[in-house]
């Protein structure tokens, strides 16, 4: 082989197909299923640490839920002035907001005093100015995440000084049917960005909570997020033959309901779908076929199972397992906060998502009055019996929210219209 070929090699193997290690050959002459047992990959060797790691947790008892760490971490992290290395985060500044605040309000609401909602208010809105739509950080192009996450975080401070008023509705609006494509998806960012489900969640989540949803908006969308669904029975990003993803299928599933479309689902490949991603020997959640667990699957996965059983009153999941998972495998006496899996660190990312599917994991969901084409009429209530119950406040699986926070917020826009 030239050196030339021997480079493109190494860069496919590499880059391309994310391969450490080259595969190795096994010729000998035995059954298919004792070759099989022999064949090891990347996945199959971080699994079985991943399972022999969580294992040495599982066998214990049922942790309790480490309430007063996890509010010293907030608290901290609502205050702190963070290091020079988080600048990495720059672009992701309304997300850290909504992060921290979203994960104070979960655990205790009145953690969020006025002075701290007072702080969040004027971090925003010097992010936009215009007070909407919003960037990542101050002077960057106004981006569809951004602008979800704001209005998260804008959600929780309770109309504090006249906050919502302040939200610019018309500008909002505006700039959502500009991202809107041919194809009925939203793109991320003009001029340039992404068009997945991803961007359309975000879109008709800010939509439908400021109460500026219109036929206009929402046109085809629904249609859009039918040809995503998959094989498999989740969804991908794009309906060009992507696989099934935690997140990506969250995104689908909410915006459906989100648009009063649940009938366009196959509601029973999604709930196989959703089984198939818990695993017995660590059960916790992944988001793709033969991938690791990750607890912020607890969320994605766990909300867009939570949908479901508010549809049809049927679990598909196993609530005890994941809570066993997120107590055990998810905290750790040495450090607060919740993490991925054993042997990675907390950060707030997934001690957000983590809360949201511990809530999950500790609760039982219906639709109030059977009102399964309102979003904002879904119930989250205690389940009966739970061991160790870290008593989180109920949270709406199709907005990852408080849902008294939410309904609020949504029913401040609808009251007052302009």
């Amino acid at each position: 082989m030239s050196n030339k070929n021997s480079k493109r090699v190494q860069y496919i193997n590499s880059n391309l197909l994310g391969r450490k290690r080259e595969p190795i050959e096994i010729v000998q002459e035995e059954p298919i299923e004792l070759i099989m047992k022999e064949l090891e990959t990347e996945t199959t060797i971080d699994r079985n640490e991943v399972i022999d790691m969580c294992q040495d947790l599982l066998e214990g008892e049922l942790s309790s839920f480490h309430r007063d760490s996890m509010m010293q971490y907030l608290n901290y992290a609502s205050t702190a002035q963070f290091p020079p290395q988080m600048t990495a985060l720059d672009a992701s500044q309304p997300w850290m907001v909504y992060w921290i605040a979203n994960s104070l309000a979960t655990v205790k609401p009145s953690s969020i005093d006025d002075e701290l909602k007072r702080k969040i208010v004027n971090k925003l809105f010097t992010i936009s100015p215009e007070k909407g739509p919003f960037g990542g950080g101050s002077g960057q192009l106004p981006h569809i995440a951004g602008t979800y996450a704001a209005i998260n975080a804008l959600s929780l401070c309770d109309n504090i000084d006249g906050c919502w008023d302040e939200i610019n509705k018309p500008a909002i609006y505006d700039w959502l049917l500009s991202l809107k494509q041919p194809d009925n998806s939203f793109i991320t960012c003009n001029p340039v960005g992404e068009t997945d489900t991803r961007g359309t969640y975000c879109a008709l989540s800010v939509a439908s909570m400021l109460g500026i949803m219109t036929d206009e908006l929402t046109a085809g969308v629904a249609e859009y997020l039918e040809s995503c669904q998959t094989y498999e029975g989740g969804y991908g990003g794009t309906p060009v033959g992507d696989e099934a993803h935690g997140g990506y299928t969250f995104c689908a599933v909410a915006s459906l309901f989100i648009l009063g479309r649940s009938d366009l689902i196959d509601i029973e490949g999604l709930m196989e779908w959703c089984s198939a991603r818990q695993y017995n020997e660590e059960m916790g959640l992944s988001g793709r076929n033969n991938k690791l667990v990750d607890g912020c699957y607890s969320f994605w996965v766990g909300a867009t199972a939570a949908m479901i059983e508010a549809l049809t009153g049927v679990e598909c999941l196993d609530k005890s397992a994941l809570q066993r998972y997120i107590l055990n495998c998810c905290q750790s006496d040495e450090r607060p906060g919740f993490r991925d899996k054993p042997g990675k660190s907390p950060d707030f990312y997934h001690t957000n998502y983590v809360l949201l599917g511990l809530a999950y994991a500790e609760s039982s969901f219906s639709f109030k009055d059977s009102r399964t084409d309102n979003p904002f009429a879904i119930t989250s209530t205690q389940r009966k019996n739970v061991e160790n119950s870290a008593n989180l406040i109920p949270i709406s699986p199709i907005y990852g929210l408080p849902i008294d926070s939410l309904n609020k917020f949504h029913d401040h826009f609808v009251t007052h219209k302009k």
